[in-house]
């Protein structure tokens, strides 16, 4: 496990840390902020309503007992699910065959999304907000700092998630 946070830090991870499955946090609201109050909703496979539910997130969730929560404060959201896919497929190259991601805001791979079939499967997974993740209360059980900001010049806090078995 340890490998994989080093790895984090080692690409721009500000914090990671190994959390306990059960401290992740699955809620109906999230969807609903993302259709009322996200442009991509519906309008790409990684965001709601293509995306797992939170019933599903929460019953994957339950397959495992750990995982890795990482925080980055500089850049964009955008860094994130890359970082995510990457570490998680080091994982599973290294005998973690249940490794999984989630990453953080809506997938811009492509301009616009083919709803039918992703281009890029091995290149991104659903945010976590996206698959009902609580994040905030997520990021706090794990002892992370996280509050909303109102100013664009405020720091920013993204978050990934990789699941390990």
């Amino acid at each position: 496990m340890e490998k994989y946070i080093e790895l984090l830090k080692k690409e721009g991870a500000a914090e990671a840390k190994r959390i306990s499955a059960d401290t992740i946090i699955t809620a109906p609201w999230t969807i609903y902020r993302c259709q009322f109050g996200c442009d991509f909703y519906g309008r790409s496979l990684c965001c709601p309503p293509h995306a797992p539910s939170w019933k599903e997130t929460a019953e994957i969730i339950r397959c495992y007992e750990t995982g890795i929560l990482f925080r980055l404060k500089e850049g964009v959201y955008t860094q994130v699910t890359p970082l995510a896919v990457e570490i998680a497929r080091e994982a599973f190259f290294d005998g973690f065959y249940k490794a999984i991601a989630f990453g953080s805001g809506p997938c811009g791979l492509c301009p616009e999304c083919n709803l039918k079939h992703c281009k890029f499967p091995r290149k991104t997974v659903p945010s976590m907000e996206g698959c009902g993740i609580d994040v905030f209360q997520t990021a706090r059980n794990n002892g992370f700092t996280i509050n909303t900001i109102r100013e664009p010049s405020e720091e920013h806090n993204y978050f990934g998630l990789i699941l390990l078995q």
